[in-house]
């Protein structure tokens, strides 16, 4: 079935139920059904087609959920795309999507390239050209029929490249995962969930998916503020939401009066990111209320979760297998299939929650099955002795920084290309709260370059997050026999360099 089908059902079954919260406007479910059935009406006098994009740049806004939803309604592809990128980011996944239409804001709009069709929202409800297209169109446009196996959504993604990949999510595919994360925290329309994670990460889509099957309000975080944080979580009086482990820090580290007297309506937080002492979740439940729940997730699918029971989840595993949802084996290496006994292998997944490819240029690139089912993920993991999995690594050099991921070629690519670097290499090294953050080693071409004017030039071409944390400049890159470069060394001597520079500070 279409899931927009949800948003009618509970549109008809609790119409004046509370259905979205943005620091602009407050929707019911018939109010966003409405909405959503002028957005589709639109994109039908648009002459769009089922196989049409429509992209959203825009942070968590209201207007976001209202196109997203119409979207679907209408039968086309819905793309949320990162709202952080720079325009020089923007231009290899526009080109590859080729959106017929975009839903941006006034402030993002100077972003995008010349000649995208875009609908813009303003700064407050009712301005822009987003609404004067909604304004009298038909508000009870009935969602197509869809199948399973129809495209609903992209999610953008890398694969071991820096080029750009659409991971497709199906209506079906849609449905499994919020039926399950239903099932695993035993979720109803009286839960209510708080999105802080962007909606073009897995995460944060995940939570506005959620909030739709259930029936429940969804309370949208605009940017990530501790204090704003807390005051959703107080006026609105949240049961739910997903964090990667970088703000699950930021809490952890803010002033514990900020906390004192927060009536504590948190259910459950589920998400990660990177490794962390347990004692930081701890503290975090502590602040906050309820329960952390560690799982793996990736954006073409394949997920566990912890469940709520205390007895049943750990803060160092990645939680377990639902079978609503995908099934999950280790494959050994030698024969691409499951293995049983323990070890570590490659994760792989199958299921009615896992994507069937990526979405290029009008047909689906599909992911090579191994052992005749699985579909690898190029993860490292085993299951311990209670069938927990337990993540233990890429098996590529992929960066992971606060929830986003950073490709060392695109960095190194920035760094060689200036004048005054003869030699560069990127690496991820250990960060206490993002996990990873991204450092360089630099080989000075010239005298008259320094570490922060080489970021002042990396920011105008890459995104913040991309930006090296750490530059060092050295004489020559460590090499292997081979003359390749050796990546841990560079690794060992960054971390090194990074903890000098830490004791010199304190």
């Amino acid at each position: 079935m279409n899931f927009a089908g949800f948003l009618e059902m509970h549109a008809r079954g609790q119409p004046d139920a509370l259905a979205v919260v943005d620091r602009r406007q407050r929707l019911s479910y018939a109010e966003l059904d409405r909405e959503a059935s002028c957005f589709a009406d639109h994109l039908r006098e648009l002459g769009l087609s089922e196989s049409d994009r429509v992209a959203v740049y825009m942070p968590n806004r209201a207007e976001m959920v209202i196109a997203l939803l119409g979207t679907m309604k209408f039968g086309a592809i819905a793309v949320p795309l990162n709202w952080r990128l720079a325009t020089a980011d923007l231009i290899a996944p526009l080109a590859h999507l080729a959106p017929s239409l975009i839903v941006t804001t006034v402030e993002l709009s100077g972003n995008l390239p010349e000649g995208c069709r875009t609908l813009v929202c303003g700064e407050s409800h009712g301005e822009g050209t987003f609404w004067q297209a909604l304004a009298g169109r038909d508000n009870r446009f009935k969602s197509v029929g869809r199948q399973s196996t129809d495209i609903a959504n992209l999610l953008m993604t890398s694969g071991t490249t820096s080029v750009p990949k659409a991971a497709i999510h199906t209506h079906g595919m849609r449905v499994a995962i919020a039926a399950t994360m239903a099932d695993c925290f035993e979720m109803s329309c009286r839960d209510i969930g708080l999105a802080i994670s962007p909606l073009f990460h897995t995460g944060g889509f995940s939570v506005f998916a959620n909030a739709i099957f259930c029936g429940g309000a969804l309370v949208l975080q605009e940017k990530w503020n501790v204090e704003e944080f807390v005051r959703l979580v107080a006026t609105e009086r949240v049961t739910f939401l997903h964090l990667v482990t970088t703000l699950v820090v930021d809490i952890v580290r803010a002033d514990a009066n900020l906390f004192e007297g927060l009536d504590k309506t948190i259910r459950f937080t589920w998400g990660g990111g990177h490794s962390a002492d347990p004692g930081l979740f701890e503290e975090f439940e502590r602040r906050i209320g309820g329960t952390f729940s560690q799982g793996y997730s990736r954006t073409e699918g394949g997920i566990t979760y912890n469940p709520i029971d205390r007895a049943k989840r750990s803060f160092i595993n990645n939680g377990i297998p639902n079978r609503n949802n995908s099934l999950i084996a280790i494959l050994d290496e030698s024969t691409s299939y499951p293995r049983s006994d323990g070890k570590m292998g490659e994760i792989a997944v199958a299921g009615d929650g896992v994507s069937p490819g990526y979405w290029d240029r009008d047909k689906v690139v599909s992911i090579s099955a191994k052992g005749g089912l699985w579909q690898p993920t190029g993860d490292l993991g085993r299951f311990d002795d209670n069938g927990a999995l337990v993540f233990v690594g890429r098996e590529d050099h992929l960066i992971k920084t606060g929830g986003e991921n950073v490709y060392p070629s695109e960095v190194s690519d920035v760094l060689l290309a200036l004048d005054g670097v003869s030699d560069a290499v990127v690496v991820g090294v250990p960060d206490e709260r993002l996990g990873q953050c991204v450092a360089a080693l630099v080989v000075p071409a010239s005298d008259d370059i320094s570490p922060e004017s080489i970021r002042q030039i990396c920011r105008r071409s890459l995104a913040g997050f991309k930006v090296p944390k750490h530059i060092s400049l050295v004489p020559s890159l460590p090499r292997l026999g081979s003359g390749k470069v050796d990546l841990a060394a560079c690794n060992r001597f960054l971390k090194d360099r990074m903890a000098e520079t830490t004791s010199a500070a304190c």
